[in-house]
């Protein structure tokens, strides 16, 4: 299949070339490597792909035919590639939180989260109640005070100053 893969590679630059010396420089072997690679395609698919003479190469109208179904092969693999690539970006799965009652204030956040990563799932616990985070699969809680399970990385997020009341 490698084979294969390098004979079109050698084809589709020599069209785009139209030159086996110039193909060859632009992929780093010997013009003689990709008239052989051109020679080994033509051989498995019974046709002639260029006209050959010593100073030029010419598209025979099967190379043509073939040239552009090459092209849309390997936009399809580009796209492939682009898609797959996009979908590792994009942060996706179940993300299970606990937040305080008073976190409803935080819907209008929510919402902005939900609208950029539609592929999060996010499954929400609001309770004032502290929750063992580990014990109840918590992926993240936000809470207000002191943390008191070691076992937990905590990041402050704000701090809420109102007259009476001192936390974080």
């Amino acid at each position: 299949m490698m084979d294969h893969m390098a004979g079109l590679g050698a084809f589709m630059q020599a069209a785009e070339t139209r030159s086996f010396v110039a193909a060859g420089r632009q992929l780093g072997v010997s013009a003689s490597a990709i008239g052989k690679a051109v020679a080994r395609l033509e051989d498995r698919l019974g046709v002639r792909l260029f006209h050959r003479s010593t100073r030029s190469i010419t598209l025979t109208p099967e190379g043509v035919l073939f040239l552009e179904r090459c092209r849309r092969i390997v936009c399809e693999i580009e796209a492939a590639e682009l898609e797959l690539s996009q979908r590792q970006e994009a942060p996706r799965g179940k993300l299970r939180v606990s937040l305080p009652l008073v976190g409803m204030l935080l819907l209008p956040a929510i919402g902005a989260f939900v609208r950029t990563y539609p592929e999060i799932e996010l499954d929400l616990d609001f309770t004032d109640r502290l929750v063992d985070v580990i014990d109840e699969g918590f992926d993240a809680v936000i809470r207000t005070g002191e943390v008191s399970d070691s076992r937990l990385m905590t990041r402050v997020i704000g701090t809420l100053n109102r007259p009476g009341f001192t936390g974080e």
